[in-house]
């Protein structure tokens, strides 16, 4: 089974475990993408460092102005109609933060709704690789990336503590599949910038390289990214001794891959295609919204912990 991944859609399936050659071959066809500026759109190295957490945590992996209290400031992606469910995309979504500012190396709350057109507030959620909600949080340098998973109040809020190492304008993620009148839509991603106050200035884009260092694995990337046509991406991880890293399972799935464009800060979520995780091999197959320079961040789990290998690739 084949896993694509649209410009400004995301496609989920379920997942399916094959025995072949004595492994293990996990073939999990969800992916998600979403435009950068796009309201209500049809359907949401140099060495790389990264870091690990314990597999069990909620906390950032990495460690103003208001976040939805502009409605343009909010835009709502969505999936193609190919959803889990076969359902259609929410429209219409924003995020409205409880949160008003945010500094540079200060923990703070990160709280907010996710609101209707009509100004009512979502509060029922189906799971989603292990999670109701994942909030992804980067730099508009596209550093300082995290991959959380805030917590849900009765009300609808979702709130998670989070450090923003340096100040500047981050862009904010909400990726998730809302029950809308009781039935499950399409996965939807809203998205946003949020303002940190504090010193940082920006980071140069690291070199396009094919491999990364991450906590003690090198990580090995082959394939190509395209824009205008489904491309394949394998990623090999070894441990320091040069041995295959066995993976773990991480939300649902051996591995995640999420790509910011440069350009406009695109986003892009694909889970495997196949993954033979005895041998530390995950292949992802998508397509990226826009040709151009992309950060790539490929999350995997192993000896208990999360590591992020980061990599810059040039989309075609």
């Amino acid at each position: 089974m084949r896993s694509r991944t649209l410009f400004g859609a995301f496609t989920l399936a379920a997942v399916f475990v094959v025995a072949a050659c004595g492994s293990t071959t996990t073939k999990s066809p969800a992916a998600t993408a979403a435009p950068a500026t796009t309201t209500d759109a049809m359907p949401t190295s140099m060495p790389a460092t990264g870091s690990s957490m314990p597999m069990d945590s909620s906390m950032p992996m990495d460690s103003s102005m208001p976040i939805g209290t502009n409605p343009m400031a909010s835009d709502t992606m969505s999936t193609d109609a190919m959803g889990m469910s076969g359902a259609a995309p929410a429209k219409g979504l924003t995020l409205q933060l409880m949160t008003s500012t945010f500094a540079s190396g200060q923990q703070a709350e990160v709280s907010f709704k996710v609101v209707g057109s009509d100004g009512s507030t979502v509060k029922d959620y189906r799971v989603e690789q292990t999670k109701e909600l994942h909030l992804v949080l980067v730099r508009s340098d596209l550093t300082g990336y995290q991959h959380i998973h805030p917590a849900r109040g009765s009300d609808g809020t979702w709130s998670i503590p989070v450090t923003f190492a340096k100040g500047g304008t981050y862009r904010m993620v909400a990726d998730f599949v809302p029950v809308i009148n009781g039935s499950a839509t399409g996965r939807t991603a809203v998205t946003t910038d949020v303002i940190v106050s504090g010193p940082g200035s920006d980071t140069a884009l690291p070199p396009v390289a094919t491999s990364a260092v991450v906590d003690g694995y090198t990580v090995t990337i082959a394939g190509s990214l395209s824009s205008s046509a489904e491309s394949t991406l394998t990623f090999t991880v070894t441990g320091s001794a040069g041995k295959p890293t066995v993976l773990e399972p991480y939300l649902g799935a051996f591995g995640h891959l999420v790509a910011f464009a440069q350009s406009d800060r695109a986003y892009t979520h694909i889970h495997p295609n196949t993954a033979d995780e005895n041998m530390g091999s995950l292949t992802f197959v998508g397509q990226v919204a826009a040709p151009g320079l992309h950060r790539l961040f490929m999350q995997f789990a192993a000896a208990g912990s999360v590591h992020t290998a980061e990599f810059t690739i040039n989309a075609s």
